[in-house]
């Protein structure tokens, strides 16, 4: 307890001090970091972690809160008056998104909330609401350590950094565990402070990548540019942070690698030596985001607590240079050649490949992840210490300098900024790895279950590694309005792609739904293995319009088309109509069919095609082509006038 006064004592001098402390907190945080030792995910309970948790981030240049407007509370809450401190950074949220009035509640004075700040008595503020989180330390999907952070103290500041919490039915849940209300004078208060932006140096973003949060960064390229070419370029690849970009030096850029088996305790690579002394191998292999399409899960029966809520785009292909992770094993002192053949088993029963990034949160936690060992030595593997992506240096946002990529698996593994390789008998205990991708069952939810961790039953919520078979239609976008002035014909075009190497043997496409349907033709300019298929096959079909269809167009009536896909893979998988069997709490693994709504128009010569700018800011949209609530610029990804928006800084420079 000592510790945390005496750190927060100094984050209130830092705060003071404003940028000009920044020496001073990086000293802090070293040392803190040095005290707290190399205690996995349990670091953040020890004491100099606490100090880390209770020191980072505590100064800013002026943050905003963004505005938000929900329909998802239920009941409507009654009307709220949105208070402003005298001196507020923060934009007002809708009222839809604020906790209502509770005078039933007794009042807590701010010093009382801030007493609640340790592990197992976490309380929290949020406009003038007064909450106990106490029992959500394990179940906090950002992580312990971030919640630890901001115990006792108001919650605004941090939720204005990671604005996927600016939605209603996050508000909504909250409520449950309300216990009083703050004073009007203690409110204004508890927002006097500005959680430190540790994204301010991200780099910046194509145009034509949609954030699906902004910090951060989650962005994926407009859907129609994904069959423009089969290489998807580096600036429209899409984009999964978890956090913020770190700025590695590649001359002190240091791969870590450690375990049982190896000739050393402790082996070190630095970039140079991954350069010049293995082979350089490339790949070409598409990744997906395990949550792709995660819009679609959720709506007002079924809410999902997790980020980022993708809408489609979160699966691009590219080019991969590097070096052979069995081949960097090899030189560690593994025999990776009898492993494969099966004549040895892993040394000291490993069975598992750790891994740890460079990237960090504001608590110095991690990101991290692990897969089976099996696939680092197979011969044909092909899993890379990659260095390149399409022929250039890897960009930031894609783990520069070195990243793992282990082919098709799921996004979640391909661990950017790669900095340790831990070879153990135990899968990663990171929560990104134990947590945040478990496919659960349908009668699973985050409020009920997920909440309090571990859940019942997590034996039934395996660990997802690779992904089905998946497939959507790009061209004609969602929502176009396509000339079809003595048209006959229409031609769709999409992508395809199943996880574990699965080729895809078929594409059925339709243009009434999935009443009918036709195989389209496959494209797939290279040459992959059998069950080593790691790159998406790209489809098009130029299809008859119906005899009905035709006539109406030459009455001058316009045509609504339903336009959709199903992929099967080499395994005979095949992806189902609907999602509601199959949805889960965290959001994963999703393949149903995708509707893509256009509209034929008579009026309008063929080749010319219309698209409404966006829908709530954002071009992509889910299956069926409308948002269930609003989203992008006005909503909670970015703010209204796009002052933060990570894709325009720096552009009109």
């Amino acid at each position: 307890m000592l510790l945390r006064q005496g750190i927060r004592k100094t984050a209130q001098t830092l705060l003071r001090n404003g940028p000009r402390a920044v020496g001073a907190q990086n000293q802090l945080l070293k040392a803190l970091s040095t005290s707290a030792g190399e205690q996995g995910d349990n670091t953040f309970k020890n004491a100099g972690a606490v100090g880390l948790a209770a020191l980072a981030g505590v100064f800013s240049a002026g943050a905003v809160t963004l505005a938000e407007s929900s329909d998802y509370w239920q009941p409507k809450p009654v009307s709220v008056e949105i208070r402003k401190p005298s001196q507020s950074k923060f934009y007002s949220i809708a009222a839809d998104n604020l906790p209502p009035k509770r005078p039933d509640l007794p009042t807590i004075p701010l010093e009382q909330v801030a007493e609640h700040n340790d592990e197992g008595d976490m309380w929290y503020t949020f406009r003038g609401a007064v909450y106990d989180m106490s029992f959500f330390l394990n179940g906090h999907p950002g992580g312990a350590p971030r919640l630890l952070m901001a115990a006792g103290q108001d919650l605004e500041p941090y939720w204005d950094i990671y604005r996927q919490h600016f939605r209603g039915h996050v508000i909504q849940w909250m409520e449950k565990y309300r216990i009083g209300n703050l004073s009007p004078e203690d409110d204004e208060k508890a927002r006097e402070f500005t959680h430190g932006d540790m994204f301010e140096t991200d780099p910046i973003r194509h145009p034509d990548l949609l954030p699906a949060t902004s910090k951060p960064f989650n962005g994926e390229p407009r859907i129609e540019r994904l069959t423009e070419s089969y290489i998807t370029p580096n600036e429209l690849f899409y984009t999964r942070n978890h956090l913020a970009v770190p700025d590695l030096c590649p001359e002190e850029y240091r791969l870590i690698i450690k375990g049982k088996g190896l000739k050393k305790k402790k082996i070190v690579y630095t970039l140079k030596d991954l350069k010049t002394k293995f082979k350089k191998h490339e790949v070409i292999t598409t990744l997906q985001c395990a949550g792709n399409r995660r819009e679609d899960l959720h709506d007002k029966e079924h809410k999902i607590f997790i980020s980022p809520h993708w809408v489609i785009g979160a699966m691009s292909t590219a080019k991969w240079g590097g070096v052979k992770l069995r081949d960097v094993l090899e030189d560690c002192g593994w025999d990776v050649d009898a492993l494969a053949l099966g004549e040895k088993l892993p040394p000291g029963g490993v069975k598992h490949v750790q891994m740890e990034g460079y990237d960090q949160d504001e608590t110095g936690y991690t990101y991290g992840g692990s897969f089976p060992v099996e696939k680092a030595f197979d011969g044909l593997g092909e899993v890379i210490l990659a260095y390149e992506m399409n022929g250039e240096d890897l960009p930031r946002d894609h783990g520069y300098p070195v990243r793992m990529l282990i082919p098709g698996h799921v996004g979640a593994r391909q661990v950017k900024w790669i900095h340790k390789i831990i070879l153990s008998n135990e899968e990663s205990k990171k929560s990104y790895q134990c947590k945040s991708y478990r496919h659960f069952a349908p009668d699973i939810t985050f409020e009920k279950d997920l909440a309090e961790w571990p859940p019942a039953r997590l034996d039934q919520g395996p660990i997802i590694h690779e992904q089905p078979v998946t497939s959507f239609v790009c061209n004609p976008p969602q929502n176009a309005t396509i000339g079809a002035k003595n048209a006959r014909e229409i031609t769709l075009k999409g992508v395809s792609w199943s996880g574990g190497g699965r080729k895809i043997e078929r594409v059925d496409v339709s243009i009434d739904g999935g009443k009918n349907w036709t195989a389209a033709e496959l494209f797939k300019p290279i040459d992959q293995r059998y069950n080593h298929h790691w790159a998406w096959t790209q489809f098009y079909a130029t299809l008859k319009l119906p005899e009905e269809i035709q006539k109406k167009l030459k009455r001058g009536e316009k045509v609504n088309l339903d336009l959709t896909s199903k992929a099967v893979d080499s395994a005979f998988n095949v992806q189902p109509e609907k999602m509601a069997p199959y949805w889960n709490p965290r959001g994963i693994a999703i393949n149903h069919w995708y509707h893509s709504k256009v509209e034929l128009d008579p009026s309008l010569n063929q080749g010319d095609a219309k698209r409404p700018e966006s829908e709530f800011g954002f071009s992509n949209t889910p299956s069926g082509g409308h948002f269930d609530r609003q989203w992008g610029l006005g909503g909670w990804m970015v703010d209204k006038d796009h002052k933060n928006d990570p894709r325009k800084r720096g552009m009109d420079k």
